[in-house]
């Protein structure tokens, strides 16, 4: 055998091998990127969805734990008394808003901030107990918050 012959044969074969296992190590990585990409998707878009009505009942639920006193108006609409102002929260064509108003003034469900945008929002009380519900497509999150006392208009 000849030993030149020999060594240009392993050094093809070692060179093959090595691309070989670096075409096999860039194709595994290429499948992982890809089946992470598509996990991603599924959660972001199912976050996406439940988002919005979720983040509208925690929002809604901690401006009652934070005002002085509360008022169910409808079950569209809460009035909430805090140092002085009114704050009305209600929801209207799939929107809710919330408005502020001074003692002086009349509370009124009609323009205000864009808060979020949600399916439905109900909100209910009974026996001092206040149920606030978003439905989003077909995700619903409701949450219950005690009253501490009904808003006096002056």
């Amino acid at each position: 055998m000849n030993a030149p012959e020999t060594r240009r044969l392993s050094e093809t074969v070692s060179s093959a091998a090595g691309m070989t296992l670096f075409l096999l190590f860039t194709v595994c990585c290429l499948v992982m990127i890809s089946v992470a990409a598509a996990a991603y998707g599924r959660v972001s878009e199912g976050y996406d969805k439940t988002f919005s009505s979720s983040a509208a009942v925690r929002y809604v639920t901690n401006k009652l734990r934070a005002c002085d006193s509360a008022d169910v108006l409808s079950d569209r609409s809460l009035l909430l008394e805090n140092n002085g102002y009114y704050t009305i929260i209600y929801y209207k064509n799939g929107v809710i808003y919330e408005r502020i108003f001074a003692r002086e003034q009349t509370p009124a469900a009609e323009g205000g901030e864009e808060i979020f945008s949600v399916e439905s929002l109900s909100i209910s009380e009974n026996d001092g107990l206040i149920t606030v519900t978003a439905a989003d497509g077909e995700n619903s999150f409701s949450a219950y918050c005690r009253s501490k006392q009904s808003v006096q208009m002056q």
